[in-house]
């Protein structure tokens, strides 16, 4: 009885920790919750802030601008009209003057017995004074002189910018755009977005991604690369290597317009899948770019090259680019295998084969489907999805042509080789071996 008391106890206690295990990773992820509405409230308003300053300085630097150019205006135009009536004036005061010289010089021959100096007569009466007592210069009537105005003040500018400046901004909860899952691939992960905001409708996304973890997009000191722009929702990053942290983030514009969006909150993943590779050490053949690529030797055997491990499982695609061509035969060409034991041919049991002649072969049995044949330029994706029981569902892709057929697998599951990859709550039963085999030199096929 206490025995099973004390066992109560122990699975309390159990219960418990684990309860506050839960409860404390809960309680860091509403703490981070918070520390991202909090940061990302703060560095909005310092974005509407600066914005609105710089505004309000734009504002004033072309009203500005614009004043000093109705002044010049103002200017130009009263210099234009006051040159003439300058030089009038100057006219006027010219003979002004004149008429009182003339006044004066009169007044004193006359005064002096001017019949005793007929000779100060004579030039009194042809003095140049004298003459320009006649010139009177035509003054403009007021109507014919600049009266200077200003008009074409907007009455309705006040409500303009009112509207204006109501419109100018606008707080948005999240990014148009979201990142909403992230799946890992071998050598890659497979990032899928979503529209959130209803009211605008996305005809083209861009998405980003960089080296480490990010938590805002306003870090200065990390730099982003543009991994995909186009209408797609989803798009599959390669040539990623494997336990790195990469942080992603998207963001949209609508069909037709310039303007992007703002960058949704950028998301940090890793993938723990190695990216394919043949092995390095089988004789004719050799391989580069990370052992991705395989090229057939001049010289070495005839036999089958695979990849380095089982590596290829059931759920993923995966695709062969024939990279260069050679000379045909009719057992050459790619493939997957339950098995790495059989070196000198794919069209076997327990293996799927498409022949460079464009025929599949399961299990060594020819489909009466033909694809297109393998040459260079061409690609073949390999899916699939395991059905149980050893049951896999194939689907064969070559240049737009594709067959879909069931495979029984005649390999048992190993879990032993799932230990590690990471792929948090999916597990697969089947690993494959991918594989190709070609007699002649040139051939060089890339696997992703």
């Amino acid at each position: 009885m206490a025995q099973q008391l004390v066992q109560n106890v122990v699975d309390i206690m159990d219960n418990a920790h684990s309860q506050q295990q839960q409860l404390t990773e809960s309680m860091n992820a509403l703490l981070e919750a918070k520390q991202q509405v909090k940061f990302s409230a703060e560095q909005s308003k310092k974005c509407l802030k600066d914005h609105f300053k710089w505004l309000e300085e734009k504002a004033k630097e072309n009203l500005t601008r614009r004043l000093n150019e109705l002044l010049s205006e103002v200017d130009r135009v009263s210099e234009e009209a006051l040159s003439p009536l300058t030089d009038c004036e100057t006219m006027l005061n010219a003979g002004i003057s004149a008429a009182a010289r003339v006044m004066e010089d009169g007044k004193k021959i006359l005064s002096n017995n001017p019949n005793d100096h007929i000779e100060d007569l004579v030039k009194f009466k042809d003095n140049p004074d004298t003459k320009q007592l006649h010139s009177v210069p035509e003054i403009p009537s007021l109507a014919d002189v600049p009266y200077l105005s200003v008009d074409s003040f907007h009455p309705d500018l006040e409500n303009k910018l009112h509207q204006l400046f109501e419109n100018e901004g606008r707080v948005l909860e999240r990014a148009p755009a979201q990142i909403s899952e992230i799946e890992e691939r071998p050598g890659s992960l497979l990032i899928t977005w979503a529209e959130v905001d209803e009211e605008v409708e996305a005809g083209e996304f861009c998405l980003q991604y960089c080296y480490g973890r990010v938590q805002s997009n306003e870090d200065k000191n990390v730099t982003f690369h543009t991994a995909y722009t186009g209408p797609n929702t989803s798009y599959k990053v390669r040539h990623l290597r494997t336990s790195t942290p990469y942080s992603f983030r998207v963001r949209s514009r609508p069909e037709g317009e310039e303007k992007w969006s703002i960058w949704s909150v950028p998301r940090t993943a890793v993938t723990t899948i190695p990216h394919y590779q043949w092995n390095n050490t089988t004789e004719g053949y050799s391989t580069s770019n990370e052992d991705k690529t395989a090229t057939r030797l001049p010289e070495g055997p005839t036999e089958v090259l695979y990849s380095s491990s089982n590596s290829y499982r059931c759920g993923f695609p995966i695709t062969f680019r024939v990279l260069d061509a050679g000379e045909k035969t009719p057992f050459d060409g790619i493939g997957l295998s339950a098995n790495n034991e059989d070196t000198e041919t794919l069209q076997r049991s327990s293996s799927i084969f498409v022949a460079t002649s464009g025929s599949v072969f399961v299990d060594g049995q020819e489909m009466k489907t033909k694809l297109p044949m393998l040459t260079r330029g061409s690609s073949a994706t390999i899916e699939t999805e395991e059905l149980g029981n050893g049951k896999v569902r194939v689907s064969i892709e070559v240049e737009d042509k594709a067959v879909t057929f069931d495979w029984k697998v005649e390999q048992p599951p190993s879990s032993g080789s799932l230990m590690g990859l990471g792929m948090g709550t999916h597990t697969t039963s089947v690993c494959l071996y991918f594989g190709m085999k070609f007699s002649h030199e040139d051939w060089k096929v890339g696997v992703e």
